[in-house]
């Protein structure tokens, strides 16, 4: 009985790997975007593992983050800045709205979720498949609106993590930094598999 508990191919145990991978992850991650500029390099290359582990590849996280981050740090950087940069006025116009126009803060979190959705199949594509950025930013767009339920799957997922992370405080931050970033972007790789899948048999994006 023991033998068949601890056998890595029980779910459970399998369960426990993919949640330490994850928190390594999230760690790695964490300390890779301190610099802020390296941020869009770190969660690009967060992508590229987290899809690893997903396919069910043999994964070694602390391995295989540092060169994935060292490749995609030329791609990642200015797609890092251009979220970095939409992300801070999209929350500034926020912020003015509920001092001048209330109602325009809806706007402003839509205008959020969108840039949101956006960004998970950016930085996605980035770490998959060779493309000019604008050309990265184009089809991120047409897969967030061409594959809607999966992207209102990963909006919806995030938001209800952060959301929840915040209102329950005590035990929301701590789990928060531990797995705010490898979670959903593990939900949302889970969700735009099949898609990319699709993709890399008729020969990429």
């Amino acid at each position: 009985m023991f033998k068949k508990l601890f056998d890595m191919d029980n779910p459970v145990m399998q369960a426990l790997s993919t949640a330490a991978d994850l928190l390594v992850l999230n760690l790695l991650t964490l300390l890779c975007c301190l610099p802020v500029v390296t941020a869009g390099a770190a969660w690009t290359a967060l992508h590229d593992v987290v899809y690893k582990i997903v396919q069910q590849e043999e994964t070694y996280p602390y391995r295989m983050f540092f060169p994935a981050f060292k490749a995609n740090l030329k791609k990642g950087i200015p797609l890092g800045l251009i979220f970095l940069g939409a992300a801070c006025v999209i929350i500034m116009n926020y912020l003015a709205a509920s001092v001048t126009l209330p109602p325009f803060r809806f706007v402003s979190a839509a205008v959020g979720l969108l840039v949101l959705a956006i960004g998970n199949y950016a930085f996605a594509l980035t770490a998959r498949f060779e493309n000019t950025l604008k050309e990265t930013l184009k089809n991120a767009a047409k897969l967030a609106v061409g594959c809607f339920p999966r992207t209102l799957g990963m909006v919806v997922f995030e938001v209800a993590v952060y959301v929840g992370g915040i209102h329950f405080f005590a035990i929301g931050v701590p789990l928060l930094f531990l797995f705010g970033f490898s979670v959903p972007v593990y939900v949302c790789a889970l969700l735009y598999r099949p898609v990319f899948e699709h993709l890399e048999e008729n020969g990429g994006t």
